[in-house]
Parts: C-alpha cells; structure tokens; sequence
C-alpha cells in the first residue's frame, strides 16, 4: 500500500489524504447547515432505516457510534415527531423494531432533495467546465474508495 509517494505538486499521499477528508467534511457540512430540516443524529436514522430498513435500537446505536440510552431518547423524539413507528421485534419480545413512517420518508426525501438542489447550483455556479468535468468522475472514485476502505476494515476485523 502507497501512501506516502510524492505527487505532482510534491504534496504526499498522506498530504492529499488529509486534503481530501477535510475538504470532504467541509463540503457535507456546509451543504446540510443550509438544507436540513432535522438534527444531524434524526437525519442519520431516518437515513439508516431507509437503507437498511427497520432496526432495532441497540443496532442503530451501534451504527451510529452512541450510547444506547442517548439513541433510546433520539428515537423517542422521533417517535413522538411521528417520524418513526416501534413494533414488537419478531425474533426479540424484549426488543422493538424501528421503522420509517411515512412522514419520515417525506421528510427525509425533501432533505435530500434540497442537498442535491443545492449541490447541482454550487457545480454549476462555482466551477468551470473543466472543473465540473472532473467533478463527473468524482462520485464512482469515491464509491471506489468506500468500497476499499470496508475491505479493509473487514480484514483487519477479520
């Protein structure tokens, strides 16, 4: 694995890779200041339920990175927002299963729609056409480079 070689700015692989992530972050977080109706922790579980479908609360938790207790609240506001529906987990009665109601799904997908509004106008406004050229090619580099940093998450894990 090359990390650290020299590219044509005389910048490292490792320069870049921090270049990147920061930009990257930079980039979501300016795009969901301005778009979301909804916390960033509401906005991750509706996203997570409609992917993945319904899931228990430990699972969402364990996804997310927080604590239990703090998502057993985060969902209890969503709840009683009529974002969410609890039903009994099938293979669990100590269990409950979360799910997407269809006011979640609206919300979630007028989100989701302003982000894709807002970066379609930012390319369009922001960059020269040789820029949104590139700009083409990032999305199927990035799934690239998602799908390798999960490969090698899973062998170390392995």
């Amino acid at each position: 694995m090359v990390v650290d070689s020299d590219n044509a700015d005389g910048a490292t692989g490792l320069d870049l890779a921090e270049d990147l992530r920061r930009a990257v972050g930079s980039f979501v977080r300016a795009v969901r200041s301005v778009s979301d109706s909804l916390p960033a922790g509401h906005g991750e579980v509706l996203g997570a339920l409609d992917r993945d479908g319904p899931q228990s609360v430990a699972t969402l938790a364990r996804k997310r990175g927080v604590r239990h207790q703090s998502m057993r609240i985060t969902v209890r506001d969503m709840e009683v927002a009529g974002l969410v529906s609890r039903a009994a987990h099938p293979d669990d009665a100590r269990s409950a299963l979360i799910s997407l109601t269809a006011r979640g799904g609206e919300v979630l997908e007028r989100d989701r729609t302003r982000r894709r509004e807002i970066v379609a106008v930012a390319a369009g406004t922001a960059l020269t056409s040789r820029q949104r050229e590139v700009l083409d090619q990032m999305p199927e580099i990035l799934d690239l480079m998602a799908a390798s940093v999960r490969v090698n998450a899973s062998r170390k894990a392995g």
